[in-house]
C-alpha cells in the first residue's frame, strides 16, 4: 500500500509559515492536499487557505501540537486514515513555539499511524530579519532549525546581502545536513524542497560547511548555541538484534541531549536499507530502498542534539558491526 506522504512546516512566530504553505498548495496543483492547522489562540486560518487543492482544514485551536500531542493528533490522524483515498498529501502547520520532536515522534512510534502516512520532510521557516534574536530568546527556535531537512531562510528582501548571508552561515552552524533556501515571500522551490528528507540516503551524506561559526573536530560541528551534529559511517553491517538494546540505552539516558538521529544502516543478509529514526524517547527502524550495490553497503546515521560527544556514539555502534 502506498502512504500517505507527509510535510511538517514548522517556524518561529512571523516567519511567513501560512504564505508559504499557500504557495507549496498552489505548485502541488491538482494534487488533493489535507491541512492540519494547529495555532495557539483564537487565529482562524480558514480564510488564508481556501483555494485549490485544499481538500480540507483540520483546525487544533485549543491548544499547541507540542503540549495536546498525544489524542488530539492521534486522533484526527485515525479518522484521515479512514478516508485516505480522497486526498494525496497531508501537511501540518504548527503553531511558532512548537517543539516539532513531539510531532515527529507520533509519526515513529505509533504503528498505525507509520502504517498510512509518511513522513517526508520537517521544513522550517526563519525570518531574515528576526532569526538571531528569536534565537537568543527561545529553546524552540534552536530546536526547529536543528531538527529541520530544509530550511527556508525567508523575508530575505528585508535585509542588507551581508545579513543575509551572516544568517545563513548562523543556519547552517546549527544544522550543517539541512538544505538551506533563501527567499521572500514565501517563494521557493517546491520540487528541490520535496528531494530533501529523512530517508533520502543524500540527505544524510557529509556536508558542506562553513568553519565561520563553528569549529570541526574529526566530523563534529558545534557553534556558540551548543548545538552538535555530526555523521557516523559504518563500512560493514550492524547486528540489529543486539544493537536495539543499546539504542534502549540512548533513549534513556540521553534523551535531553539527543533531538534527532536519522538514516539507514546495513544488516547481515538483507539486500534493503534499514531506516534508523530517533526523535525524544523513540528510536524506530523501518524498512529502506535496496542497496546500488551488494559490495558497497555503507551506513550512514546523523546525529543532531546538544552537547553530544561524538566518539562516545561511535564506540557504542562500532560494537555491534558485522566484520565476517
Amino acid at each position: 500500500m502506498n502512504r500517505i506522504p507527509v510535510h511538517l512546516i514548522t517556524g518561529f512566530l512571523g516567519s511567513g509559515k501560512t504564505t508559504f504553505l499557500n504557495r507549496f498548495i498552489k505548485e502541488r496543483l491538482p494534487e488533493r492536499i489535507l491541512v492540519i492547522e494547529n495555532e495557539c489562540g483564537q487565529t482562524n486560518v480558514d480564510g488564508a487557505l481556501v483555494m485549490d487543492g485544499v481538500e480540507e482544514i483540520i483546525e487544533l485551536s485549543a491548544g499547541c501540537l507540542c503540549c495536546s500531542l498525544s489524542d488530539g493528533l492521534l486522533d484526527i490522524l485515525y479518522e484521515a486514515s479512514k478516508r485516505k483515498e480522497q486526498y494525496d498529501r497531508l501537511v501540518i502547520e504548527t503553531t511558532g513555539i512548537a517543539d516539532p520532536s513531539s510531532i515527529i515522534q507520533v509519526f515513529l512510534q505509533d504503528p498505525r499511524v507509520e502504517k498510512v502516512f509518511d513522513l517526508q520532510q520537517v521544513i522550517c521557516l526563519a525570518d531574515a530579519s528576526q532569526l538571531q534574536s528569536w534565537l537568543d530568546e527561545a529553546e524552540e527556535a534552536l530546536r526547529q532549525i536543528a531538527l529541520a531537512d530544509s530550511v527556508l531562510i525567508n523575508k530575505t528582501d528585508r535585509v542588507s546581502d551581508s545579513t543575509r548571508a551572516e544568517v545563513e552561515s548562523i543556519v547552517r552552524g546549527i544544522n550543517p545536513h539541512a538544505r538551506v533556501f533563501a527567499g521572500h515571500n514565501g517563494n521557493f522551490p517546491i520540487d528541490e524542497i520535496l528531494d530533501t528528507g529523512t530517508t533520502k540516503p543524500k540527505t544524510v551524506e557529509s556536508p558542506q560547511v562553513s568553519s565561520h561559526h563553528h569549529h570541526q573536530h574529526e566530523g563534529q560541528q558545534h557553534n556558540s548555541h551548543r548545538i552538535t551534529t555530526f555523521t557516523l559511517t559504518f563500512p560493514y553491517p550492524l547486528d540489529l538484534n543486539n544493537l536495539s538494546l543499546e539504542l534502549n540505552r540512548i533513549v534513556n539516558l540521553y534523551h535531553d541531549q539527543v533531538y534527532r538521529v536519522k538514516g539507514y544502516i546495513a544488516i547481515p543478509n538483507y539486500p534493503n536499507r534499514v531506516i534508523l529514526q530517533s526523535a525524544r524517547s523513540t528510536f524506530v527502524a523501518t524498512d529502506g530502498s535496496p542497496w546500488e550495490s551488494s559490495s558497497e553497503r555503507t551506513g550512514k546515521l546523523v546525529f543532531i542534539g546538544r552537547d553530544l560527544n561524538k566518539q562516545v556514539f561511535e564506540r557504542m555502534f562500532n560494537r555491534y558491526m558485522v566484520t565476517d
